[in-house]
């Protein structure tokens, strides 16, 4: 069997097609495309037609190998308004757009954060689509009036596929509008916070035949007719997916713009300590939990190194770890999570603007900044699966670290010894391999999830990093604990009371 995915990312989208034998998956990327948000009217939107663009470019490049299923994956909470006719009634606003400043606070007016939690199980984050809408709503109050159909990403691009208005499992479970114990759109929500109920499509399962592919789409790539599954359309459930571990419950980092740290549970956990400490529950491609925390992660070396090629230098990630192994350990930490480093601009400035502020020596240069943003990356991984493993009462005897991040030796081993365990690097594709695991069950090659993790171990090998200079990360770790808690988390928890 041949599939072709599409791994839409923050920065770049690829398609990749995999091939299954019946035992073991062969992965080959076919086209990549270029996908930054584009600024307009002061706002951050995505250029749809620009990616509907490189998605048709990679399936007409398939087309000449032929391929008999679809499935796309891409960042969550983005979404599309639509007319009747199924045309856009404005831009996609990307999720890191200045409009959701502040407005959490206006939320805690409509219902409190706590009955949000316990009505959801998502983290509070000025990214949530509930968040976007609510901005939405403000600037354009009569904007949903106007709509008849609200799709997330993936969910767009397979209607402009198939003609299936839907949402999958697993990208509605983030948006802060879907009910974790109904299991469907939550109607209180939706009254309170002014969102007709009637512009939310029904919610489909991952891995299903979503439809067939319109004939303008094959005429537009002359490939032969082929199926549009869902997938883990949220692309971290789709990496997640990807985990090669035998075992029910796993630590895992998936690594990339964002870093995120969790495990699956077979239910949410929505403890004060959970909502506390601002842990998220979201849907598993499976259908279990994945129960994870948010770390800024890679965003903040991919700004550095916007910034530097700006002024006509842009290194690349290798060459920015070699200079950083070069330069002093531990000699500067931050808090990767501070606030400020969330939208795009000027990252050296506020990187070492919170260095000055905090009295850590200001880093400054590239292999200095590199170094700073890694081991704070591995110590903030210290910190959260501490956390996890209070509120879950499991112990992870290793970390799973998958996505394009995991390419990162450098990066692996500060993990490795800021965690005190082995990590486990790989399989780097991790996102692109679930959402092709996804397609394989859809179309009855694979028949269960259990048996998509053995395929994923059959095919794909991974790197052992082991733990290293304990004495060193435990120091740096203590530092890095001052940095963080005292008054940010104080401000964080104090908001959600």
């Amino acid at each position: 069997m041949k599939a072709l995915a599409l791994d839409l990312g923050a920065s770049g989208g690829r398609v990749l097609c995999g091939i299954f034998d019946g035992k073991t998956l062969r992965v080959e990327e076919v086209h990549r495309f270029d996908n930054e948000a584009v600024q307009s009217g002061g706002h951050l939107h995505w250029d749809i037609d620009r990616i509907r663009s490189g998605l048709l470019e990679g399936m007409r490049k398939a087309a000449r190998e032929g391929f008999s299923s679809f499935g796309v994956d891409s960042f969550c909470n983005d979404y599309a308004l639509l007319d009747e006719a199924g045309n856009p009634l404005a831009p996609v606003h990307a999720y890191r757009d200045k409009r959701t400043e502040g407005v959490l606070e206006q939320m805690d007016q409509r219902m409190p954060a706590h009955e949000l939690y316990e009505r959801t199980g998502n983290q509070r984050a000025r990214f949530n689509t509930l968040v976007q809408l609510t901005a939405h709503l403000r600037d354009d109050p009569d904007a949903l009036k106007k709509a008849r159909s609200l799709l997330f990403v993936p969910d767009l691009l397979d209607f402009y596929l198939c003609g299936e208005r839907a949402a999958e499992f697993t990208i509605a479970s983030v948006s802060q509008l879907y009910n974790c114990l109904e299991r469907g759109w939550d109607c209180a929500i939706l009254h309170a916070f002014d969102v007709p109920e009637g512009i939310l499509p029904s919610i489909v399962p991952t891995a299903c035949r979503l439809g067939r592919a319109g004939l303008q789409v094959l005429e537009q790539t002359a490939a032969a007719p082929f199926w549009v599954c869902t997938v883990g359309h949220h692309d971290t459930a789709s990496a997640v997916a990807a985990v090669p571990s035998a075992e029910p419950h796993f630590a895992y980092i998936s690594s990339g713009t964002w870093s995120l740290i969790g495990t699956v549970s077979d239910a949410t956990i929505r403890t004060d300590s959970a909502f506390r400490l601002n842990f998220a529950n979201e849907g598993a491609a499976d259908g279990r939990n994945r129960f994870l925390k948010n770390i800024m992660g890679l965003w903040l070396l991919q700004e550095v190194r916007r910034q530097l090629g700006a002024k006509g230098h842009a290194p690349t990630f290798g060459e920015l770890d070699a200079k950083a192994e070069a330069a002093a350990p531990f000699r500067t930490l931050i808090d990767p999570d501070d606030p400020r480093l969330f939208e795009p601009g000027d990252m050296i400035g506020r990187l070492q603007a919170q260095c000055r502020e905090r009295g850590e020596p200001v880093p400054v240069s590239e292999g200095e900044l590199t170094r700073c943003i890694q081991e704070s990356l591995a110590l903030a991984y210290r910190f959260t699966l501490q956390q996890l493993e209070e509120l879950t009462g499991l112990a992870f005897p290793c970390v799973h670290m998958i996505g394009g991040g995991a390419r990162s030796a450098l990066l692996n081993r500060f993990a490795a010894g800021s965690v005190q365990r082995p990590v486990l690097a790989g399989p780097y594709e991790a996102t692109a391999i679930g959402n092709l695991l996804a397609q394989c069950i859809a179309m009855g090659q694979i028949a269960s999830w259990v048996e998509a993790r053995q395929v994923v171990r059959a095919s794909f090998g991974v790197t052992e990093f082991a733990p290293e200079n304990k004495p060193a990360w435990d120091d740096a770790y203590g530092r890095f604990v001052a940095i963080k808690s005292p008054d940010r988390d104080a401000v964080e928890a104090k908001a959600r009371e």
